[in-house]
């Protein structure tokens, strides 16, 4: 089979991992090809421009690891929508865009891959599309993040976010509820990322400016001691299509701390501690319990390490070549 892949999704972001995870497991005989020339994911007109590069190298099979479905094309292909946080959480224009361009073009594609059952039920709801078309296959945890290995220690405990800072990871409310939670003074809450105005801001108010800290842009290399090293991971995000935080944290036998919606306790099974986002009280007594209670934390190690060991990209990436192949056909 001749796949051709929409590289611009390559890169340091979990777009770009989960496709180098799949890609990396071919099976013998494909040939993977590249798009030959890249433009912005956000051009508007990129499913009118991806048509016409397909036509033109005409593949057994096109896959777009993100959300973007070609337009004409006369070729078979495969999308990965990973969520609908664009379409829930983005602008009016963005809404539109999904509704009217990506909607339509995604009912022509041989079927939608995705990353949840949670997320695989609003593709479903969203599109119309028939039950057989839209397929969850979990994202899985990459080699290097297991319990053995480096630890990072800055000289304090701290907390630990891995992610971004859009609106829907609910930062605000995480900080306030760490500004409120009864800790020791010298536990710190760690974000990867660079610090915004929006939550600097925030901090100066609540008077925790000095207990928090931004490490900047982490090489995925770096992580696995990061995680190792902090306290809990906490992730109590509004909306997740899969949230891979969690099952990195859990393989690194650090106890997780998670919102109890959306794709969230799909992923984490029993073994995070699970609050409800809206509701800082919550999520500063879930701070607080998953600092202070040792037989609660080395419950949720030990059930963590057990949950993240269902996660495998070699599964994954061996039921994704399945249906490449058979879409190819």
């Amino acid at each position: 089979m001749k796949l051709l892949v929409d590289n611009r999704w390559f890169g340091a972001t979990g777009i770009g991992r989960y496709a180098k995870e799949i890609l990396q497991r071919a099976p013998s005989g494909n040939v993977i090809e590249h798009l030959s020339q890249t433009w912005a994911i956000k051009n508007p007109i990129s499913p009118l421009l991806l048509g016409l590069e397909i036509n033109r190298r005409a593949p057994d099979l096109f896959w777009s690891p993100g959300f973007m479905p070609p337009m004409n094309s006369k070729s078979p292909f495969i999308v990965t929508v990973h969520d609908l946080i664009h379409l829930r959480y983005g602008t009016k224009l963005q809404a539109l865009y999904y509704n009217e361009v990506i909607r339509p073009l995604l009912k022509k594609s041989r079927c939608v891959l995705t990353v949840s059952e949670y997320s695989r039920n609003e593709i479903l709801d969203w599109t119309g599309l028939p039950s057989e078309k839209v397929v969850s296959v979990y994202n899985a945890v990459s080699d290097g993040y297991t319990c053995e290995g480096g630890m990072f220690d800055p000289g304090y405990q701290y907390l630990l976010y891995v992610g971004n800072k859009r609106h829907h990871k609910n930062l605000q409310r995480l900080i306030i509820a760490f500004s409120e939670a009864d800790l020791p003074e010298e536990i710190k809450l760690v974000f990867t990322g660079d610090e915004t105005k929006e939550l600097r801001i925030l901090a100066d108010k609540l008077k925790v400016s000095d207990r928090l800290v931004y490490l900047g842009f982490v090489q995925e290399v770096e992580l696995p001691a990061i995680y190792r090293g902090a306290v809990a991971v906490i992730l109590v995000s509004i909306y997740e299509g899969f949230g891979i935080p969690v099952i990195e944290s859990m393989a690194c036998c650090t106890p997780v701390l998670a919102s109890n919606v959306s794709a969230l306790p799909e992923i984490s099974g029993k073994a995070a501690y699970l609050v409800d986002p809206e509701s800082i009280d919550d999520i500063s007594n879930g701070i607080e319990n998953i600092v202070n209670d040792g037989v609660l934390r080395e419950r949720l190690i030990h059930s963590g390490q057990m949950r993240s060991r269902e996660f495998s990209w070699d599964d994954s990436a061996s039921q994704i070549w399945q249906l490449f192949a058979c879409a190819s056909r």
